[in-house]
């Protein structure tokens, strides 16, 4: 199912000799992670994954980031078996985040004039926490007096967003995150762009984003 998913774009990059990133933790320590912590899974591979350490684990405590995870994260948390916690949820999905911003982090320093894109599940960039949001982070990192990308040079687009997919309640697609008056000095919104293929329903969207 996932190879179907993918295979448009596979053969739009090899058509056009385009690069192809490798951008996720091997199976194996993603459900080491999931089952039994960071800690166990094995530390050269973990040194790949996480190169900017320090700030992977500031990171966690970021007040910006505790809404992102508390709003959008962690609604996403499904046991995989009684023994199954948010906690051990968290730990893979920021995982899977850190590695995939620091393949993406690694390939931009090597050629920083290229325009990258990359494809990710909705839950993995919505409300701007997830691969995304970590990848100016890492880029500033490896490459501290020559890093050209801010957060204003990464752009997050959501294809054929639904009122769920955004986490709203209502028919309604959720925009923004942190909007009660203590947390609006981290209101993030859900993309800097709503794509659709065809024109949404009027009352799906309540009002226009800022362009």
């Amino acid at each position: 199912e996932t190879i179907a998913l993918y295979k448009p774009i596979l053969n739009y990059a090899k058509s056009n000799n385009l690069d192809l990133l490798a951008m996720s933790p091997e199976v194996e320590d993603v459900m080491t992670v999931r089952l039994d912590g960071l800690q166990n899974v094995n530390s050269d591979r973990r040194s790949t994954y996480v190169m900017d350490s320090e700030g992977f684990v500031q990171q966690t405590a970021d007040p910006k980031y505790r809404l992102y995870s508390d709003r959008s994260l962690l609604k996403d948390f499904e046991p995989l078996n009684e023994d199954d916690q948010p906690g051990n949820f968290f730990a893979e999905r920021i995982l899977v985040h850190e590695t995939g911003a620091t393949a993406l982090a690694r390939y931009t320093c090597d050629k920083p004039d290229a325009l990258v894109a990359f494809f990710a599940p909705m839950a993995d960039v919505r409300f701007m926490g997830g691969t995304s949001g970590r990848l100016p982070r890492i880029c500033k990192y490896l490459n501290p007096v020559m890093n050209k990308v801010s957060e204003n040079f990464v752009t997050t687009v959501l294809l054929n967003p639904s009122a769920e997919e955004t986490l709203s309640l209502s028919r309604y697609l959720r925009l923004e995150i942190g909007t009660s008056p203590k947390d609006i000095q981290y209101q993030t919104k859900v993309a800097d762009y709503l794509w659709f293929n065809k024109m949404p329903k009027v009352n799906m969207i309540p009002r226009l984003m800022n362009g």
